[in-house]
């Protein structure tokens, strides 16, 4: 048994990575036989099912490059967060007009004693300049300074996110616990205040009016909180480039937050794709 299984398989699927394999291939090497794999459209599948997924997202930007930013492991879970950039194809160009995207995302993985990944949850979400076109007129705020809080303060903050069940709630409950200076990280790359995130929750929930929230996971380490989260709605209004559909959908999405010994939130990382399921629908009913 390693001492250490999360980090282990973390440096064995890094090692790969610069061994030169693909760094999205090389996670699937320490999996084990019978991982679990929650993609963001709702499905569950194996990584038969996450190796299509990442052929079809090849086609779409040929030059995919995925490069991480930070890694945080505790005994048996692993999060890794990275950045996410590439040319798409010409289809994309056509409906956005941009030839490079960026966004960022994050690997959770629970392990095993072996170091084997046995579950994991992938936030990617590379067409997030078409749900989300960046600002880059932004001013990027300072770096707020609170004190850092305890896992106990990460926990509770945690906890009064996920008593949230609607969109509104949820957005609410984030934005009573973010402090006045709260520094905001977006998926298409986008950094400012909480107005940030009102306005692309404000998107989510013009196209969703009835949208819905459920908590599938969440954990805390240090003063961090990782809040796993799946959304589901009805797309009545125009989603991005995306017209209303009529489909029930849903997505999966994670905020990661560092919080204060006040219980406030001072810095979040915020992952949404909520248009991914009107591009991948799920198999399962």
């Amino acid at each position: 048994m390693s001492p250490d299984p999360a980090r282990t398989a973390f440096e064995r699927w890094y090692g790969a990575a610069l061994a030169g394999q693909d760094l999205l291939g090389a996670v699937h090497g320490v999996c084990s036989a019978d991982c679990v794999i929650h993609m963001q459209n709702g499905d569950d599948g194996d990584r038969a099912a996450t190796e299509t997924q990442t052929s079809q997202a090849r086609a779409l930007y040929p030059d995919l490059a995925i490069e991480i930013e930070d890694v945080i492991t505790t005994d048996r879970r692993m999060l890794v967060q990275v950045s996410v950039s590439g040319t798409p194809s010409l289809v994309f160009r056509i409906a956005r007009g941009r030839k490079v995207f960026g966004a960022i995302g994050a690997v959770v993985a629970d392990v095993n004693d072996r170091a084997e990944i046995i579950e994991m949850w992938a936030y990617l979400n590379p067409g997030a300049m078409l749900t989300f076109p960046p600002a880059s007129n932004l001013p990027l705020p300072p770096e707020p300074l609170h004190a850092p809080g305890t896992e106990a303060d990460a926990a509770a903050v945690l906890a009064q996110w996920k008593r949230a069940r609607t969109g509104s709630e949820f957005l609410d409950a984030i934005l009573a616990t973010a402090t006045r200076d709260c520094l905001v990280h977006a998926t298409n790359t986008d950094n400012g205040t909480t107005a940030l995130l009102e306005s692309q929750f404000h998107i989510v929930q013009a196209a969703f009016p009835d949208l819905t929230v459920s908590f599938s996971d969440g954990f805390v380490v240090e003063d961090r909180l990782v809040a796993q989260f799946t959304l589901d709605g009805t797309q009545r209004g125009w989603l991005g480039i995306a017209p209303p559909s009529g489909s029930r959908v849903q997505s999966t999405g994670a905020i990661i937050a560092r919080v204060t010994a006040d219980r406030r939130v001072q810095e979040m990382w915020v992952y949404l794709a909520p248009g991914i399921g009107l591009f991948f629908p799920r198999r399962e009913s």
